[in-house]
């Protein structure tokens, strides 16, 4: 009984996080489509905005994407100006992925659109409403975090450093 509860449980959640990814998915796409970014190529700019000179396999690894589906990405990024590739001089093999000037100067409009879009999507939540709903995901977060370590053998610990 409690294994048929538990994996309802599961499958209730799994559900939820569809139903909402699909919501923030089509109200992002149609925020930036204004200015022709996709979510995914707005994530990989998020990311370049914190960490430009990567290379396409830091990209991959801290966005857990197949390196090839960042490539395509980048491959649109980088016609529509957003980002250049450069060699390394030392090693010619290492490409790094560097914002262009475009990127950098679309930063704060490109923030200001997301931030509004968020606003927008949460503008009906009252106070209480939306502190239960940054609680119950820092929850989600760390009981995901807490079963990773478990299953990588370390010892569960609580992690409220906000990472």
């Amino acid at each position: 009984m409690e294994h048929r509860e538990f994996s309802r449980s599961g499958m209730q959640t799994a559900e939820l996080f569809r139903e909402i990814n699909s919501v923030l998915n089509q109200r992002m796409r149609q925020s930036f489509q204004e200015v022709g970014l996709t979510p995914p190529q707005m994530m990989i700019l998020h990311y370049l905005y914190n960490h430009n000179g990567c290379m396409v396999s830091d990209i991959s690894q801290d966005l857990h994407l197949a390196a090839s589906t960042v490539s395509s990405i980048l491959d649109r990024l980088e016609r529509n100006d957003f980002i250049t590739r450069q060699r390394k001089q030392a090693d010619k093999r290492v490409v790094q992925v560097i914002l262009s000037q475009r990127a950098l100067d679309w930063k704060d409009s490109l923030r200001a659109n997301l931030d509004g879009t968020m606003e927008r999507m949460v503008r009906n939540a009252t106070d209480d409403e939306l502190e239960q709903i940054i609680s119950g995901l820092q929850l989600m977060k760390d009981v995901l975090n807490r079963n990773i370590q478990t299953e990588e053998g370390e010892e569960p610990h609580g992690d409220n450093c906000g990472s």
